[in-house]
């Protein structure tokens, strides 16, 4: 009976293992990492907060860190490491700075854009590739919302 016991819990451990963890291309072990907080519960509060483009404008006026990407085409390499090191402050004038490990790695200009289904994007010139999509804020939180278009979605936490 024990050896029963034992190899039910060996079996669970492997396949919670295959949950939390899958392998790269290169055959090494990765963990898996759940988002932040849930783009559902991004959306609700989001919506319930109806901005306009002068309050989302004012709610991005700040320094936000990188925090997690997911990419529609690959689910499973969801992580939390990409961009660990890299944050981007929305200045008042229009412009962005992005810095990388607090060292200014590229700046660009920037301003919303209204969609068609009341949403709103960003612009920059040039392009930064971690903030496409939706702009969805909500608190000290934003997703940059494009797996909708097969895209990635880059959550990033406000730091000041």
């Amino acid at each position: 009976m024990r050896s029963v016991f034992g190899l039910i819990m060996i079996l669970f451990a492997i396949a919670g293992s295959q949950v939390f963890c899958t392998r790269n291309d290169s055959g090494n072990t990765v963990t898996k990492t759940p988002p932040p907080v849930s783009i559902d519960s991004m959306l609700r509060c989001y919506r319930q907060s109806n901005p306009d483009s002068v309050n989302l404008r004012t709610s991005l006026l700040a320094t936000w860190q990188w925090e997690y990407i997911k990419c529609y085409w690959a689910p499973e390499n969801a992580n939390a490491s990409d961009f660990k090191n890299l944050s981007v402050a929305f200045k008042p004038n229009d412009s962005l700075e992005v810095k990388t490990n607090n060292q200014i790695s590229g700046k660009a200009a920037w301003r919303l854009q209204k969609t068609n289904d009341g949403y709103f994007t960003l612009s920059t010139t040039p392009l930064v590739p971690q903030l496409a999509g939706k702009v969805i804020v909500c608190a000290n939180r934003v997703i940059f919302f494009d797996s909708y278009v097969d895209g990635c979605d880059n959550y990033f936490k406000r730091l000041e």
